[in-house]
């Protein structure tokens, strides 16, 4: 059996894997990337069932994948769900396409450490503000700062350059915060 790694993490993304499982998609500042499968989780007695929701910070205990970048969820322990972020569509919205860019920008087995401390200051500062034009283009300006890309005033260029696409988020959101 693989030994099991132990790391902060907050879930990204989530697609359920079988009848009963998830294949959860994880940013985390030491792994980058992690993909994980959850077997068991969508049962009704799953001790997991309730953690496993979108943009909650954890500590994560998996089992590499021998063959794949596919690994195994052991154990996971809450340390943040950021509730403030659920009852606004904004937020909301700000929180996904944070989200869906930082997976988009990040590799797996890549530390990333800074993308990691963006992600969660911007999840922890939607919990009491509305996302504005202004914080989602600093968001996007220190992601590109911190993963070493650089952008010339032209932000959402090098972020296409760099990952090929923007997020279709982006749009939502700025039809949203004006």
């Amino acid at each position: 059996m693989p030994a099991a790694e132990t790391t902060e993490a907050i879930l990204l993304r989530r697609a359920r894997f079988g009848e009963s499982s998830y294949v959860l998609v994880w940013l985390s500042p030491d792994h980058g990337k992690i993909r994980t499968a959850a077997r068991g989780t969508a049962r009704r007695d799953s001790k997991l069932r309730g953690r496993l929701d979108l943009f909650y910070h954890a500590e994560v205990q998996f089992a590499a994948g021998r063959k794949s970048d596919l690994h195994a969820l052991r154990e996971l322990r809450l340390l943040e769900t950021w509730e403030g972020l659920r009852g606004n569509y904004a937020r909301l919205l700000a929180a996904s396409y944070f989200a869906e860019l930082s997976d988009l920008l990040s590799e797996p087995a890549h530390a990333a450490p800074g993308l990691f401390d963006l992600l969660r200051r911007a999840f922890a500062h939607l919990c009491d503000h509305d996302p504005s034009r202004r914080s989602v283009e600093f968001f996007e300006s220190e992601a590109c700062r911190v993963l070493g890309f650089g952008h010339d005033g032209n932000v959402l260029g090098a972020i296409e350059a760099h990952a090929g696409r923007i997020p279709a988020n982006r749009r939502r959101l700025a039809g949203v915060i004006g």
